[in-house]
């Protein structure tokens, strides 16, 4: 208890050197915060998308261009198209969330909605029991995802990226740190060892240190870093949209446009599970930080350490 005590009382003692190291703890929490916010929000949306996507199935004929007849997979003419009797027949299915059926320029337009993506072998198999030609294909668009997520897949990206180098630029700053307050603090533990304290406790003592100095630059970086997280997912994504080409037509060009909102902004939440991960991350860089530099000093027997003070 005296160790934490005493550790805990440093802080007030040197104040400019923990200003110093809690200002750059502080810095890499809130780029930290905002990276891995922008990053888990981003796969959520993905995975939301991809799921959605997936789920929207079509109705479509294959077809094969010879001689310049449009003509069946299987070299038999085209058969006729499907009637909106047949349309609204293979809407009644239990493997259906439901069913989007309208006129189109050339007969109707239908888009299925699976009530799970791997639904799609069992909802095929029931339309050709249905009556469905072997000439029609049962398909998602996969060209779909592409186009509506590659901006956030980006975000998704580049978030990751960033948050890599900070944390490894941040690791070797704090060691450094570590290390340059260590060797001005060594009178001061030379002192305690020859008092009688033992080394595991001296590097407790200096462990509580950098910890408390985290613990606290982490409940200010999660603010900052919560406030800044959105405006900074808008600026990238609002790059992103700029750059994108808007002349592709898939499905979801053809369906509601729900989904393609969706991803124009992404709605940034931090939520539990990015705090403890933020959290762990602080304390194992803080902990990082305290191992390199106290198994420096603690290779120094406190005769030497008191005599170079001379």
């Amino acid at each position: 208890m005296y160790v934490i005590e005493h550790a805990l009382l440093n802080l007030g003692k040197n104040k400019g050197r923990n200003i110093l190291l809690g200002a750059i703890i502080f810095a890499i929490i809130t780029a930290a915060v905002v990276a891995l916010a922008i990053y888990n929000t981003s796969k959520i949306v993905i995975d939301e998308t991809r799921a959605a996507l997936q789920s929207a199935v079509r109705i479509a004929p294959q077809r094969q261009t010879v001689g310049g007849g449009a003509v069946t997979a299987g070299g038999n003419q085209q058969s006729e198209g499907l009637s909106l009797d047949q349309y609204q027949l293979f809407a009644e299915s239990e493997y259906l969330d439901g069913a989007n059926i309208a006129p189109g320029n050339r007969g109707f337009d239908a888009v299925y909605y699976l009530k799970h993506p791997n639904m799609l072998s069992e909802f095929e198999a029931e339309l050709r029991r249905k009556g469905l030609p072997n000439d029609y294909s049962v398909r998602t668009d996969e060209t779909a995802f592409d186009s509506i997520a590659a901006p956030v897949e980006s975000l998704n990206d580049l978030a990751l990226t960033f948050m890599i180098i900070v944390l490894a630029l941040g690791a070797v700053i704090m060691i450094l740190m570590s290390v340059i307050s260590i060797r001005e603090r060594k009178y001061e533990i030379g002192v305690l060892r020859a008092m009688g304290m033992k080394k595991n406790k001296v590097a407790l003592g200096l462990w509580v240190e950098i910890i408390a100095i985290t613990c606290i630059c982490f409940v200010l970086g999660m603010g900052l870093g919560t406030v800044l997280s959105q405006p900074v997912s808008d600026a990238i994504m609002t790059g992103q949209a700029s750059s994108a080409d808007t002349g592709s037509t898939s499905l979801a060009d053809r369906l509601s446009t729900t989904e393609t909102e969706r991803t124009e902004s992404v709605n940034i939440k931090i939520d539990a599970v990015t705090a403890l991960e933020i959290f762990a991350i602080s304390i194992l860089l803080a902990s990082i930080a305290g191992i390199v530099s106290v198994s420096r000093i603690t290779k120094c027997e406190p005769i030497k350490i008191l005599m170079e003070r001379e």
